[in-house]
């Protein structure tokens, strides 16, 4: 070791020293006066481009490897990068990646990580947002099949979570998708989260569970935050039957032109059959959506009955806690929502055997748990709350989307139990006139204070009471007559008074409810005839001198007067100057003629014809003179409008209407 070292040395030694003279002082530093080309990576600088908040923004092959790594931070960011993407406009390059995407998003709701789970919901609701219903279609599955799993998750707080995805969805997804594609099993998941099977008797219907690992909530309020959503699910339903009502079968409406050629379409001449064997063997047979919704109503009415028997108020204590309201609001609303589906399946299909299997099965229930002879119970009120409980609860309920309890005098819950009442009880008997009695003197009650209602209000009281005075009148004409009369008086006179809600349309909803009973001829002699309506009859040639008039209202004009209703015709002569003079500048809407105002004027001139009977004082001539004086005078003054018919046109036809024999 020691020789190898000394030899090394003597080579180093032998090595060629250059020596030279040192720089001066000042020279020894490196130029920097050459010039250079900046070297781009076009991908480089994406992956390295931040958001306006500050968030790294990440290219699409690293954005769908993150919403699947194994740490929830990797995810959290990539979710809050697509989200950030799609809110800029930057979300082209999303399109053709939409199955890994929603299998990314859709995912985090089955996460065990909170604040994943939250923001897989927000950004699945951007994502919706932008995308159209045509884009989402092929990817539903994806969405449903992960909705599911959260619904039916073994952890609590999964399955509580489960219902703001739903909120997502609900939100953003047309209802005929929603409820074409997965609303069924979703209705399933509902109950599952609320009760369980009974395996004692298959038949039986299922037994409510105690949920209390749902955080601090308490399984009255679980029950109520789930029944909500149920009842929102069962609202898409509706609106899809609805719609697929209306488009079944549509009505054509052809405008006869003299200038050009019109083609009319003909009946077959051969009647084609096309109900189903067991509708001609007259052998009872559910369609399978028929089927289907008895199911649901197998198994939710026991379940809404004893949601509600677990919060009712005993005789010691009538008032209701706000948890018990809330729970009777969303009860009363799911079972007025399964009577819609059946009474539009039943329309569509022409059959009643779903209505009448509810009303045998249930209808006595119906009265026992909601209703009581003694009038203790009904209506129902919620118990009074401080200032400060009420600004709790308005947060609370904004935050958590829960229903509107109608306030302490639970408004929504006793309108919506009348009505279903109604439709449990078509034709009650005399065990059940008690019931009926107070249900009517509640309506009475409530119409003495109308005008503190909001419009929100009022909208179901206008269609309890035509449950009440319309589709069960004549039935309960026998048991009750007095106070049903008496409730046609108010609100006649809260009509007549204008105190019904311009807005949402419920005094337009009222009139035509008041036009149908006059049309109704039984029901309209029932009632008393022009001495019971002359209130309304009287008040009817008034809404002709509004700006606009509905179809429905002219049309009960009309059957008023083919009717030869003196009263009427007395009171449409009395105020033909006026109505005349107002013709000109008169709407019609929801008319089948359209925007034809001449055709539409005419129909107001024909109800002259049947009323000049009543002409006992030659007021029709009179109005005729005075407006052909308005005519003139507009001529000389030259300010006459020429699309709208001019008071010319209208004299000369309603004197032909006058003159004709």
């Amino acid at each position: 070791m020691g020789g190898h070292h000394k030899k090394n040395l003597r080579a180093e030694k032998a090595k060629v020293k250059l020596k030279g003279a040192k720089l001066p002082k000042g020279l020894n530093v490196t130029k920097t006066d050459f010039k250079v080309r900046k070297i781009e990576i076009r991908e480089q600088l994406k992956e390295t481009s931040y958001t306006e908040t500050g968030l790294r923004q990440f290219n699409l092959k690293e954005t769908l490897s993150r919403l699947k790594h194994h740490s929830f931070k990797f995810r959290t960011d990539a979710m809050r990068n697509v989200r950030e993407s799609v809110k800029s406009g930057q979300a082209d390059h999303l399109i053709g990646h939409l199955n890994e995407l929603f299998q990314g998003i859709a995912a985090g709701a089955l996460d065990m990580e909170r604040s994943v789970r939250q923001e897989s919901f927000k950004t699945l609701d951007v994502l919706l947002e932008v995308l159209t219903p045509q884009a989402v279609t092929p990817f539903f599955h994806v969405i449903s099949t992960y909705l599911k799993c959260a619904m039916t998750h073994i952890h609590p707080t999964i399955q509580e979570d489960s219902l703001l995805m739903l909120d997502v969805l609900i939100q953003r997804v047309p209802p005929s998708l929603l409820a074409e594609r997965s609303a069924s099993t979703i209705v399933g998941n509902f109950i599952d989260m609320i009760s369980r099977s009974r395996h004692d008797n298959e038949k039986s219907n299922r037994t409510l569970t105690m949920n209390l690992g749902h955080g601090k909530q308490t399984t009255v309020k679980w029950r109520t935050k789930v029944l909500l959503r149920l009842q929102q699910i069962l609202g898409t339903l509706a609106q899809h039957s609805a719609k697929t009502a209306s488009t079944k079968y549509p009505v054509h409406v052809v405008q006869f032109d003299e200038n050009r050629a019109n083609y009319y379409g003909l009946l077959s001449p051969y009647a084609q059959d096309t109900r189903d064997l067991y509708a001609i063997l007259h052998e009872p047979k559910l369609s399978a959506e028929g089927t289907q919704l008895q199911t649901y109503v197998e198994q939710l009415m026991p379940l809404l009955h004893d949601t509600w028997l677990e919060v009712r108020p005993q005789q010691q204590q009538p008032l209701l806690p706000p948890d018990a309201a809330a729970s009777l609001y969303v009860v009363v609303k799911l079972i007025s929502q399964l009577w819609t589906l059946i009474n539009q399946h039943e329309e569509v299909n022409s059959t009643n055997e779903l209505s009448i299997w509810l009303r045998q099965n249930h209808s006595e229930k119906f009265l026992k748990n909601f209703l009581d002879q003694d009038g203790r119970r009904f209506p129902y009120q919620q118990m009074p709350q401080t200032q400060t409980q009420t600004q709790k609860q308005g947060k609370k309920l904004a935050k958590d989307k829960g229903p509107a309890d109608g306030g302490e005098q639970c408004l929504p819950q006793n309108l919506a139990i009348v009505q279903i009442a109604c439709q449990f009880l078509p034709e009650p008997s005399e065990q059940q006139a008690v019931e009926f009695s107070h249900l009517v003197q509640y309506m009475n009650d409530t119409l003495k204070h109308l005008q503190k209602l909001t419009p929100e209000h009022q909208l179901p009281l206008v269609a309890a009471l035509r449950s009440l005075l319309l589709e069960n009148a004549l039935a309960l004409l026998n048991l009750i007559p007095d106070q049903l009369t008496t409730l046609l008086n108010a609100s006649m006179q809260a009509y007549v008074e204008q105190r019904f809600a311009t807005r949402e349309g419920v005094a337009t909803k009222m009139l035509s409810l008041l036009c149908e009973i006059v049309q109704t001829t039984d029901l309209y002699a029932r009632f008393g005839g022009e001495k019971r309506f002359a209130i309304f009859l009287g008040y009817l040639p008034e809404l002709l001198l509004k700006p606009t008039v509905a179809e429905g209202t002219l049309r009960a004009m009309a059957t008023l007067c083919r009717q030869m209703n003196g009263f009427f015709m007395s009171a449409l002569v009395k105020s033909s100057g006026d109505i005349l003079g107002h013709l000109s500048q008169l709407q019609v809407t929801g008319s089948a003629q359209g925007d034809d105002k001449l055709e539409n004027q005419r129909r107001v001139l024909n109800l002259f014809y049947y009323a000049r009977t009543c002409d006992k004082k030659n007021q029709l001539k009179k109005a005729l003179r005075q407006l052909a004086k308005a005519q003139q005078s507009t001529d000389e003054a030259g300010d006459g409008d020429g699309d709208s018919p001019t008071n010319d046109q209208i004299v000369s036809y309603l004197k032909s209407v006058l003159a004709y024999d």
